[in-house]
């Protein structure tokens, strides 16, 4: 039976998805997926439901296997070379890929890579049971959580403990049945990675989408933690009694921010909600005083660029030539890079800090030059890093002697994406002040540019 006539099937004369909870992910589960809801009964909605979530499974199991093979493949890669601490491990340097490619944090890029890495050599089963969508992503995270860490032979005795019930249960569940059957096979082991954890204990502190900010302790002994949130929640309840209008949680926030402020508990207890006071304005580095490359011009170039690499790329595919992608994606960029050299060079002396002057004749740029670029890019110029500039390396696109310092060989790069910057496969190269084309390993190109222009072009 082929694809399109099991969505005939479906979609048909029955127009139900009752009693098809079996049906396997895939692609012919897409295509049933792809029919519109109206006339299904209320079953029928939730057999698509469930059906939707086991085609996420299975595309989620293949995101993770494509991540693992590339992994492989730089580690092959590495191990015919010498190590270098001025560059990334093969490691490392897949979790840039990744983050680049996916658009997401690094941190996210890690636990994707590292996952990958856990269900294709000590999960097997759980990879399987991913892929034919008995469990979700959520699940598969819970069982290589509570194993990472054990003797070797003992992942796979859990997950075969483990995995005929998970389907059933919820993370929660799933989490606790795994650290009962932990604690029976290795004790020392679930006591150690307890030991770790408080060692690794830490005060964490995060801008929130809202405006707020959350502060937050990690690795307290568990009792310790209970004791701090049953102490804190007793006084927040007296204090709610005696007719404090206050929410409950706002009076535990409130009491925990008091104390860590160093105000006395006595006083703590007793002190209302106070707004804050703003602190006093501190007049920003913005475009009107610090000359910035024209936004049109940026979007117009990095626009340029992005159709130019993807006929590249297109070409390379009609051809068979996308083993030699990132060869073809780098001359591409360097023909851009070099076609421009004219016409940046009257730009900067135009617009820069010293006018008349292309760059600037040390290593280290002037004060003016420095606002410049931080005004530019307020966060590091890799796709998907969220570092201040003003605490990040001024990094020379063109290493310094063989390019200069100027707005247009200056860019923000944190210490580890500089390191990214060095590492084999990796190039940068910034065509115009503040358009910046990362090349990836594997001939992919992310563009950046000012925050306002950053996105839309990443392949």
């Amino acid at each position: 039976m082929t694809a399109l006539t099991v969505a005939e099937d479906v979609h048909t004369e029955i127009g139900e998805w009752e009693g098809r909870g079996w049906f396997p992910p895939g692609p012919q589960l897409a295509i049933c997926l792809s029919g519109g809801l109206d006339g299904l009964s209320d079953t029928g909605l939730l057999e698509v439901a469930a059906a939707a979530r086991r085609q996420t499974s299975w595309a989620q199991a293949r995101e993770l296997a494509a991540v693992a093979e590339l992994s492989r493949r730089r580690a092959a890669d590495e191990a015919e070379g010498d190590p270098d601490y001025r560059i990334l491990s093969g490691y490392e340097s897949v979790v840039e890929e990744v983050a680049a490619a996916l658009t997401v944090t690094g941190d996210a890029a890690a636990t994707l890579v590292h996952l990958a890495g856990r269900l294709a050599d000590d999960l097997p089963a759980t990879r399987e049971a991913l892929e034919t969508g008995r469990i979700d992503l959520s699940k598969t995270r819970v069982i290589s959580d509570l194993t990472d860490g054990l003797p070797d032979g003992l992942p796979e005795r859990v997950e075969a403990a483990v995995l005929e019930r998970a389907p059933d249960q919820t993370t929660g569940q799933l989490r606790r049945r795994i650290r009962r059957i932990v604690q029976k096979l290795a004790p020392e082991q679930l006591e150690e990675r307890k030991r770790e954890a408080a060692r690794r204990r830490d005060l964490q502190v995060w801008d929130t989408p809202d405006g707020t900010t959350d502060l937050t302790l990690t690795g307290l002994e568990t009792t310790e933690a209970h004791a701090i949130f049953n102490k804190i929640s007793a006084v927040a309840r007296a204090l709610k009694t005696d007719g404090d209008l206050r929410p409950l949680h706002a009076i535990r926030a409130d009491l925990a921010k008091e104390l860590l402020q160093g105000t006395s508990y006595p006083e703590a207890a007793h002190a209302s909600g106070v707004q804050p006071v703003e602190p006093p304005r501190v007049p920003a580095v913005t475009p009107s005083t610090v000359a910035l490359p024209d936004t049109t011009i940026v979007e117009t170039l990095a626009k340029m660029a992005d159709q130019r690499l993807s006929k590249v790329l297109a070409h390379a595919r009609a051809t068979g030539r996308t083993n030699a992608l990132p060869f073809l994606i780098n001359r591409a960029v360097r023909d851009m890079h070099d076609q421009l050299r004219g016409l940046r060079e009257t730009w900067c002396q135009a617009t820069g800090p010293t006018p008349g002057r292309h760059g600037h004749n040390a290593y280290r740029p002037p004060a003016a030059m420095r606002r410049l670029i931080e005004a530019r890019h307020e966060t590091c110029v890799f796709p998907t890093c969220n570092r201040r500039s003003n605490r990040c390396d001024l990094d020379h696109t063109v290493p310094w002697g063989q390019g200069i310092t100027c707005q247009c060989n200056l860019a923000p790069l944190c210490r580890r994406h500089h390191r990214t910057k060095q590492s084999p496969g990796w190039t940068l190269i910034q065509p115009w002040p503040g358009l910046l084309i990362w090349i990836t390993p594997s001939g992919l190109w992310h563009i950046t540019a000012r925050e306002e222009d950053r996105t839309g072009f990443w392949r």
